[in-house]
C-alpha cells in the first residue's frame, strides 16, 4: 500500500507543480470572470455613444415620424441613442450615397438610411454602414423603421394605431422550476445554458484526463522509467497510482473551478447590475449543493472508467501515433454521449434516456443531465453509481491483464487476437 501511495503522490506532485497546470488552472477562472464582467464593462464603456444617421426620404413621409421613435431609444445615460437628419440637397439618389458614404468612411455619420418611394409597396429599404457586424444597430434600424411604415399604413387605412399595436401586443412568459421547495422563477435559456456548460465540462475533463493517463504510460514507457518502477511494484499498482494521481489533478483543479464558480455566481451578478442596470431582471438558476457532488461522484466513476481504458492503450503501443488507431475506443462513447446529452434535455424522463443513462459508457454525463433536469428518481441513481462500480472493477480487471504485458512489450503495435490473448492468459 505504501507503495501505491509513493507512486500517486509522484503522479499527483509532478503534474501539479508543472506550469501547463498552473496556467490552465489560473486561466479558467480568468475566463469566467471574462466572460461575467466584460460584456457588462463594454456595456459601461458605449453608455454615452451616438449613432447619427443621415435619412434619405423618398416618400416624403417618414423622416419625421422616424426621427421621433429614434428619439425614445435611449442610451445608458439617459440621452437620446440615435441623431437623425435628413438629406434635403438635389442631389440625385446616386449622388447622395457617394457624399454621404465618404463622411462614413471618414468617421463623421454612422450610416445611410435610404427610404425608396416604393417602400409602402414593397417593404424594402436600404442601410449603408460600414459596419455591417453590429447586428444591434441593424435590427434597431430595421424593427424601427418597420414600425414607422406599419403605422403610416394604418393612418392611411383609418384604423386606430394605437388600439391595433395594444391588440397585437405580445405576450411574454415568465418560467418557473418546481422543486421540493416549491416554484422559483428560472429563465428557460439560462437553466438550458448552465446544463451546457456542466455537460460540456464534464465531457472536457473525461476526454482530458484520460489522455493524460495515456500519454504518460507512453512516456514512462518509451523512457524505460517503467522498467525500473515495474522492479519494485506490481503492474497493476502501477496503473492504479497513475490513474488515482492523475485523477487527484483533475480533482484539485475541479475544485478550484467550482470554488470560482461559486463566488462568481454570490458576489459577480451584484458586480454586473451596478454596471448594467439593464441585467437586473436577471436570474441565476439556483443551484443544489447536491448538484457540485454529483458532478463530483460521476467525474470520479467516469474519469476511473475511461482512464483505466486509456492506460491499457498506452501500455499496448510505443507512441502516440500509434494510440490513434485506438483512441476511437475512448473517444467515441464519449461524443456519443455529449451529442445524446441534447435529446436528453429534451426528454429526461423517456424511456431512451433511461435506458442511455444507465449504459457506463453514457451514464458519467447523461445520468448527471438528467440529475440537473431533476428526472432522475433515486433509484436509478443508485443503480446507475452500482452498474458503474461494476463496470471500473470489470474494466480494472480486463485493462490490468493487457497492462500487464504490454507495458513491458516493444516493437510491433499488437492485434485484436495478441491483445485477447493477453486477456486469456496474462
Amino acid at each position: 500500500m505504501n507503495k501505491l501511495f509513493a507512486i500517486i503522490k509522484r503522479e499527483y506532485l509532478q503534474r501539479v507543480k508543472t506550469k501547463g497546470f498552473l496556467i490552465g488552472t489560473l486561466l479558467m477562472p480568468i475566463f469566467i470572470l471574462g466572460i461575467s464582467f466584460l460584456p457588462a464593462l463594454m456595456m459601461r464603456s458605449n453608455l454615452g455613444e451616438s449613432i447619427r444617421l443621415v435619412v434619405i426620404d423618398e416618400t416624403g413621409q417618414l423622416f419625421e415620424p422616424l426621427e421621433a421613435a429614434f428619439s425614445e431609444i435611449k442610451n445608458g445615460k439617459g440621452d437620446a441613442k440615435y441623431q437623425l437628419s435628413q438629406l434635403k440637397s438635389g442631389e440625385s439618389l446616386e449622388q447622395g450615397i457617394v457624399s454621404l458614404g465618404q463622411k462614413v468612411n471618414a468617421g463623421e455619420l454612422d450610416g445611410i438610411l435610404v427610404l425608396p418611394r416604393a417602400i409602402l409597396e414593397n417593404n424594402q429599404f436600404q442601410y449603408h454602414t460600414k459596419n455591417i457586424g453590429n447586428f444591434e444597430i441593424i435590427q434597431t434600424v430595421e424593427r424601427t423603421v418597420s414600425g414607422v411604415v406599419r403605422s403610416l399604413r394604418l393612418n392611411e387605412s383609418g384604423l386606430d394605431v394605437e388600439l391595433v399595436k395594444k391588440l397585437n401586443n405580445w405576450v411574454s412568459v415568465k418560467t418557473f422550476k418546481i422543486g421540493e421547495s416549491g416554484s422559483q422563477e428560472q429563465r428557460a435559456e439560462i437553466s438550458f445554458l448552465f446544463s451546457m456548460i456542466m455537460g460540456l465540462l464534464l465531457y472536457m475533463m473525461l476526454i482530458l484526463y484520460g489522455q493524460f493517463v495515456m500519454r504518460a504510460v507512453i512516456e514512462d514507457k518509451n523512457s524505460r522509467v517503467v522498467e525500473v518502477i515495474l522492479s519494485s511494484v506490481k503492474p497493476f499498482q502501477y496503473m492504479a497510482g497513475k490513474v488515482i494521481g492523475i485523477g487527484a489533478t483533475g480533482l484539485t483543479q475541479f475544485l478550484i473551478w467550482v470554488a470560482t464558480a461559486v463566488l462568481i455566481s454570490m458576489y459577480g451578478l451584484v458586480f454586473v447590475k451596478s454596471f448594467a442596470p439593464e441585467v437586473s431582471q436577471l436570474v441565476l438558476p439556483q443551484v443544489s449543493p447536491w448538484i457540485y457532488v454529483a458532478f463530483l461522484a460521476f467525474f470520479l466513476l467516469g474519469y476511473l472508467f475511461y482512464a483505466t481504458l486509456s492506460a491499457s492503450i498506452g501500455s499496448m503501443v510505443n507512441s502516440e501515433s500509434e494510440a490513434q488507431s485506438y483512441q476511437w475506443v475512448v473517444m467515441m462513447p464519449i461524443i456519443l454521449a455529449f451529442f445524446f446529452m441534447f435529446a436528453v434535455n429534451n426528454s429526461p424522463n423517456s424511456l431512451l434516456a433511461v435506458i442511455l443513462s444507465l449504459i457506463p459508457f453514457f451514464a458519467p454525463i447523461l445520468m448527471f443531465s438528467r440529475i440537473l433536469a431533476e428526472a432522475a428518481p433515486l433509484w436509478q441513481i443508485l443503480i446507475s453509481f452500482v452498474i458503474m462500480i461494476l463496470s471500473i472493477w470489470g474494466s480494472l480487471w480486463v485493462c490490468g491483464r493487457i497492462f500487464r504485458v504490454g507495458i513491458l512489450m516493444y516493437g510491433k503495435k499488437p492485434n485484436l487476437p495478441e491483445i485477447v490473448k493477453w486477456i486469456k492468459y496474462s
